[in-house]
């Protein structure tokens, strides 16, 4: 009696255990079939992923295969009819077909909403319904749907027949994942690839620009200064081979500009971009001026340093040129007066901070070369200046300074002199080297030179007052009668007689306005005979302030203005009137004679001048005597 609630016990237990037992092999069975559908989804976005990553690494890859490629992956993968790839712009009215499978070419998905919607927001159930109609005219009965709204792409996949899943969807869940994932890795590869893309375009172009620039660009690391890379118009430039550059530091290829080159390094650094130009030796050992361009510029996370170099050698020598041009004598090539002015300005300069310093200038005029020039022509007298210019520079030191003036004067800079008659001693020996003659086209030609000499003192401040005083002492070294010594050293005196003929020259332009000048007669008589045998007419200047001037201090400037041609038509008018006077008076008529310069036969036409003022004053021309002075001739 006691067995069967036992027994009762017993069955419920056994299938109470059944149950649990069928309930856990239920759970089992769902979990392995859950566990294949994970291995079958990893191992199908492995095998996509792979495919797609072998698409994107084939030589020759072009980025529009990785979406062919992605569409027929998704077909086999997931055992669908159709894939597509479509694009859009926002706002959304529909999207185009990119890549497909199983659709028309000139499939389009519209989306025509009021107000426009995003694709991204978009779910398969919610589609238009006027893009559900595009869909089942493809023939399709399910769909599912992707958006990828950052890359502004959606990803549709579809059945022609109607398959059993949740949500009305083309595919199941774990298809959906492998479709989610395929499209993100796309989406990655081709973004990668773009931008790969993008990079060797730019870096093709950097290349590009590179080596076809004109210029050499040089790179350097800035940790520690070596180079990097060069183009080929630096290495055309330096002679040598992009190996043989990285070799050498820098500096090597410097000539004397060390220490520019490292303060420029530093400032480029800091961020301060520095240009300068030095001399380089190439490897062919040519120097070269470059303009180097230095500045700073970053690689990623490298920071280099970039070099632009310049050829400017043609522009330094043309500017040199320009230089040498603007203070030197075209025809000798010597200094010219720009250039000595200079160097006295700096001479002068010297003795301020240094009163010990001596130092002379000497101004020096060839005598009696405008005769050479009328009789040989300008071509030989071009010649002689410039062998005088020669030799002349032969007798000097390295440091003294010769330069032309124009026409046939030059100054001299002799700097420091141990003494100031040193500088006599200088001019002795350049008059000694003109002694000997200078044989030209056949010619054997003789010339001299007065030479004026200023010693520096503390009067003078302004080359220009050297210069002037030079001047004054080399006119008075040309007056001097000795021809053995044709200078003279300038001293306080000469100045105040130059100022005194300047005034004498201003006063004498109004002289013959206001009537100053009176003409005296001097008898002329027979030794022999005592007799009287005429007069010569003698001029004076009676100025106003200073009474009587004598001939021989207005008569050299009157030629020298030419202000002796209307003072001789005065003294020639009226020798005329006072011969007729003398006629009407006495019986036999004295003559009178005149002297003439040479300045009234070379400038005007002397014969009908006279004959003018005969006829005028109704003289006979008898009565004047025509002296002319050695001068003329």
């Amino acid at each position: 009696m006691n067995a069967i609630p036992n027994l009762e016990q017993a069955l419920d237990y056994y299938r109470q255990q059944h149950d649990e037992l069928g309930g856990r092999l239920l759970r089992l069975q769902q979990e392995l079939t859950q566990a294949r559908r994970d291995a079958r989804r990893n191992r199908t976005i492995a095998l996509i992923v792979q495919r797609l990553y072998e698409c994107a690494n084939q030589p020759g890859f072009v980025i529009e295969s990785l979406g062919e490629t992605l569409i027929a992956l998704l077909v086999e993968s997931l055992g669908i009819d159709c894939a597509a790839l479509l694009y859009w712009q926002d706002p959304v009215d529909q999207c185009q077909l990119e890549y497909g499978l199983g659709l028309s070419a000139d499939f389009i998905l519209p989306l025509h909403e009021t107000p426009p919607v995003h694709a991204a927001s978009l779910n398969p159930g919610a589609l238009p319904i006027a893009a559900q109609a595009a869909l089942q005219r493809e023939g399709l009965r399910s769909w599912s749907w992707f958006a990828a709204p950052e890359a502004g792409q959606a990803l549709l996949l579809g059945n022609r027949q109607l398959k059993k899943v949740t949500n009305d969807q083309a595919l199941e869940e774990a298809d959906q994942v492998i479709a989610a994932a395929a499209l993100k890795v796309y989406l990655g590869l081709r973004e990668q690839q773009k931008t790969f893309r993008a990079l060797q375009i730019a870096e093709t172009n950097y290349h590009t620009l590179f080596e076809s620039a004109h210029e050499a660009f040089v790179v350097f690391n800035v940790r520690n200064g070596a180079l990097l890379d060069a183009n080929q118009r630096t290495t055309d430039l330096m002679g040598c081979s992009l190996t043989e550059l990285r070799r050498r530091p820098p500096t090597d290829w410097l000539v004397s500009a060390e220490g520019v080159w490292k303060s420029a390094w530093l400032r480029a650094l800091a961020g301060r971009p520095e240009c300068f130009e030095c001399e380089i030796r190439t490897a062919t050992e040519q120097s070269l001026w470059v303009e180097i361009n230095l500045n700073r510029i970053h690689a990623g996370q490298q920071r280099l340093l970039l070099a632009v170099v310049r050829d400017v050698t043609q522009r330094r020598q043309s500017e040199q040129q320009l230089r040498h041009h603007a203070f030197h004598d075209a025809l000798t090539q010597l200094p010219n007066r720009a250039l000595i002015l200079k160097s006295l300005a700096e001479a002068l300069q010297r003795r301020q901070q240094n009163p010990a310093y001596v130092f002379a200038l000497l101004f020096l005029d060839l005598n009696r070369f405008s005769v050479i020039n009328d009789s040989l022509g300008h071509s030989l007298g071009d010649q002689l200046l410039i062998a005088i210019g020669h030799r002349l520079k032969n007798c000097l030191r390295p440091d003294d300074v010769i330069a032309r003036l124009g026409g046939d004067e030059f100054l001299i800079l002799l700097s420091d002199l141990q003494k100031p008659g040193n500088a006599v001693d200088c001019v002795v020996r350049l008059e000694q080297a003109l002694i000997k003659p200078f044989t030209l086209d056949g010619h054997e030609i003789y010339t001299s030179a007065s030479i004026g000499i200023v010693l520096a003192d503390d009067r003078y401040s302004d080359p220009e007052a050297m210069l002037r005083d030079a001047d004054i002492a080399m006119y008075q070294a040309k007056e001097r009668d000795a021809p053995s010594q044709r200078y003279a050293l300038f001293d306080p005196a000469m100045h105040v007689r130059a100022l005194q003929l300047m005034e004498l020259e201003f006063d004498l332009r109004y002289a013959v306005e206001r009537q100053e000048f009176v003409v005296y007669y001097q008898p002329i008589v027979c030794l022999d005979s005592g007799q009287l045998k005429g007069f010569e007419a003698l001029v004076r200047w009676r100025h106003p302030e200073r009474g009587l001037v004598p001939p021989n201090d207005f008569i050299p400037i009157a030629e020298e203005t030419l202000l002796i041609l209307p003072i001789g038509h005065l003294v020639l008018a009226e020798a005329c009137r006072q011969a007729v006077a003398w006629a009407q008076r006495y019986t036999v008529a004295p003559t009178i004679s005149v002297n003439l310069s040479s300045r009234q036969f070379t400038a005007t036409d002397l014969a009908e001048e006279i004959n003018q003022l005969a006829r005028q004053h109704d003289c006979n021309p008898k009565l004047l005597v025509l002296e002319i002075t050695e001068s003329v001739i």
